[in-house]
Order: structure tokens, then C-alpha cells, then sequence
């Protein structure tokens, strides 16, 4: 269990988080100090993330992993054969929409009941080293009191990557949602995502952010890692990334990834059905490894085409 949740911080929540997930550190976040963005050479080879098509007579639905949270600067992207994908295409198809993402920002899923406080519930030693991870990166000591154990450990895992200058408005979503306001769709909502989480035992939360502190120094490498496997379009690789050392706790994998998987390649299946172009992007880590989308299109035989 612990080896597992060891890697959700960085390899889930970290990468799969949205503006809400901010609202700890809403705050204080003009204090964090952040770096200048990257200078890029001019003449610098543009990033090449993996891209796919599945197609029939009338219809094409590209296939796009994402990055949600991205630092400013960095080689573009949005160039090649995804910008002529997403040009060409009728709708934008993501996790959640723009939309949804404001509208969920007045919700409160991690909070703890009126009463409770997280020092309290971790007891002495975990709220103390949780309480010099905190003070140590500039955070008031009792910052994430409010919070349920899961809530405290994404943003928790957040910080790192906000020091490093990582913002869901530099992410790929974003930049896409700009490019084609035109007609937009999500496959699930926030609140389904966060009831995912929220809907965890007390102990597998408490546990994860055992991990999340234990790790903390190290959260900043790990994304950058996934970033640059994502940046070169190494699928292989970012599947090891994001997908390593899952296999400790199946009933997990299976809630955040395995079934959400293949409930996309039914809606893509039925999609398929309805002539016209689809871009449909999605974190990048339900398009790698095993239990991918693609895995189960295959499995029910559509032809996934690899096209960057």
C-alpha cells in the first residue's frame, strides 16, 4: 500500500491537477518565489508528443496525452501534425471542461468536517513532520488543518511543482481550450473526479501523505522526468513513469486509471458511430502503459494509428 501511494503524488495527482486543487495555497501563492521562464533558442526543435487517430469512413478521433500542469517556456508543442489535428477538428474533447473546472472551484470535498482539525487526526509525530515539511517550504505550520489527508497530500505534492513554476494556465489543456474555443466537451465531471479520491479510506489517505512528506524533495525531479518523457513522445517510457510500482494496490490503479480507461474507449467506440472530427485529449498516463485506452480499443478491434 505505502510503496504504491508513494508514486500518486507525482504520478497522478501532481499531473492530473486542476485549479481547484490550488485553493490551499490560493493565498499565499504571489509570496512563492518563482523562476524567470526558460529561454528557448530560437532555433531550438519543437517538442513531439505522441499523437493518435482512430478512424472509420466518416469519422477520425485523434488521440492526445496531456500534460495538466506545465512551467512556462519550454520548446512549443502545439505545432506539426497535433496543431493541423486539432485545427481540422469539430470538437475538443478533455477530462473536464473550462466551464466545470470554474464552476467547481466554490465546492469543498476536502474538507474535514466542522470540528476536526488534520493535526488531530494524524496524531503527534505524522502532524509534526508534516507541520516541518509545511514550514520548511514557507508555509504556515497548520496551513492544511481543514483538510482530509487526501486533500492535504495533492497539494502538498502541488507545492514543489508551484516553487518550480508548473500552473494549470501553462498546461496543455489550457493552450488547447484557447486554440478551439469553438465547440468543447468533457468525458467526466470534477466533482466525479475528486468523489475518486475523496471516496478512499482514511487510511490509504493518511498513508499517501505519509508519502507525500517523505518524498517531498524529490516530487519536483519526478514530474520533470515525465515532462521530458512526454515532451519527446517515449509513450513507453512515460508509461514506466507514470504506472511504477502501481501493481502494489490493484483496487486503486483499477478506481484512478483501469476503469476510467476503458469507459473512454466505449464513449469512443460509440463516438465512432457519429460522422465528424474528434480531438480527444486526455492525461497522458491513460495513453501509456498498461490498461491504456488503446489496449482496450484493440481488445474490442479498433485500429489505433501512432502518427508522432
Amino acid at each position: 500500500m505505502r510503496r504504491f501511494l508513494a508514486q500518486i503524488p507525482a504520478r497522478i495527482a501532481a499531473c492530473a491537477a486542476i485549479a481547484l486543487l490550488q485553493a490551499p495555497f490560493s493565498a499565499h501563492a504571489q509570496t512563492i518565489p518563482l523562476p524567470a521562464p526558460q529561454e528557448v533558442p530560437a532555433d531550438a526543435a519543437p517538442s513531439r508528443p505522441a499523437l493518435w487517430k482512430v478512424a472509420d469512413a466518416d469519422t477520425t478521433i485523434w488521440l492526445f496525452g496531456t500534460i495538466h500542469m506545465l512551467p512556462k517556456g519550454g520548446t512549443p508543442w502545439l505545432v506539426g501534425p497535433v496543431a493541423k489535428a486539432l485545427n481540422g477538428s469539430d470538437t475538443l474533447v478533455t477530462e473536464v471542461t473550462q466551464a466545470d473546472m470554474h464552476a467547481a472551484i466554490d465546492t469543498a470535498p476536502g474538507l474535514l468536517p466542522k470540528g476536526q482539525t488534520l493535526t488531530a487526526l494524524l496524531g503527534p509525530q505524522r502532524a509534526a513532520r508534516l507541520a516541518a515539511t509545511l514550514t520548511a517550504s514557507g508555509m504556515p505550520a497548520t496551513q492544511l488543518d481543514g483538510y482530509k489527508p487526501w486533500m492535504a497530500a495533492t497539494a502538498l505534492s502541488m507545492l514543489p511543482l508551484v516553487q518550480r513554476g508548473y500552473q494549470p494556465s501553462h498546461g496543455v489543456e489550457a493552450a488547447l481550450q484557447a486554440a478551439h474555443p469553438q465547440r468543447q466537451a468533457g468525458l467526466e465531471t470534477v466533482a466525479f473526479q475528486l468523489g475518486l479520491i475523496d471516496s478512499l479510506p482514511q487510511d490509504a489517505q493518511i498513508a499517501w501523505l505519509d508519502s507525500v512528506v517523505a518524498q517531498h524533495d524529490t516530487i519536483g525531479e519526478q514530474i520533470a522526468g515525465i515532462v521530458a518523457a512526454w515532451r519527446q513522445g517515449n509513450a513507453e517510457e512515460l508509461g514506466k513513469l507514470m504506472t511504477a510500482d502501481m501493481q502494489d494496490d490493484p483496487r486503486l490503479i483499477d478506481a484512478l486509471l483501469i476503469r476510467r480507461n476503458a469507459t473512454w474507449a466505449k464513449w469512443i467506440e460509440q463516438r465512432l458511430k457519429t460522422p465528424g472530427t474528434v480531438f480527444m485529449a486526455v492525461g497522458a498516463g491513460h495513453l501509456a502503459g498498461k490498461g491504456s485506452v488503446q489496449e482496450d480499443l484493440a481488445r474490442d478491434g479498433i485500429t489505433v494509428t501512432r502518427v508522432q
